[in-house]
């Protein structure tokens, strides 16, 4: 938690300012760099301290953990499809995060049954991203198809906004 510290206070900068979207791509690159960065570099680092190629070794905990911590992540995902985040889709994060606290805290002194159910608190997280993978569909080819226009540097939206396109050829004359 103290690591995503600075990313949370800089989220919480923007809304306060009235910048919402600046919060919310701030803490979604928050995301991207943890899990390209600091995961994706973890067994590399193992593998240079080990002098050879060498994969992580997780105990159960860690492996519980890493797998909860991905299920999340592809729920958050599906939950900004739209490229929108609701007041509903808030809460039900919010929901979902403060049974994971719990159950952790009621299981504190028992690891097995705190890893069981926080694993199938990770299958619930999965569970959820496939129905709202399936009920975002033509919102989710819509962002694919805004992202690779913007990778390439033209948006038919605004070319359409600007009077220009294939749309308006003849229009004008």
């Amino acid at each position: 938690m103290a690591s995503e510290a600075p990313a949370v206070v800089i989220a919480v900068l923007f809304v306060l300012s009235g910048r919402a979207e600046g919060g919310l791509t701030t803490m979604i690159s928050d995301k991207i760099n943890q899990w390209t960065l600091l995961v994706g570099m973890l067994p590399l680092a193992m593998s240079v301290g080990a002098g050879a190629i060498t994969s992580l070794p997780l105990d159960a905990r860690q492996h519980e953990e890493f797998f909860l911590t991905a299920a999340q992540s592809l729920f958050g995902v599906a939950l900004l499809l739209r490229l929108r985040f609701s007041l509903l889709s808030a809460v039900v994060l919010a929901a979902l995060f403060s049974v994971q606290i719990v159950l952790a805290f009621v299981y504190r002194a028992d690891a097995a049954k705190a890893i069981a159910s926080l694993t199938m608190l990770g299958w619930l997280y999965l569970g959820l991203a496939a129905v709202l993978f399936m009920l975002s569909g033509p919102a989710a080819w819509r962002a694919v198809r805004k992202l690779e226009a913007t990778i390439h540097g033209h948006d038919p939206q605004a070319a359409a906004r600007r009077g220009s396109g294939p749309d308006t050829v003849g229009r004008n004359g």
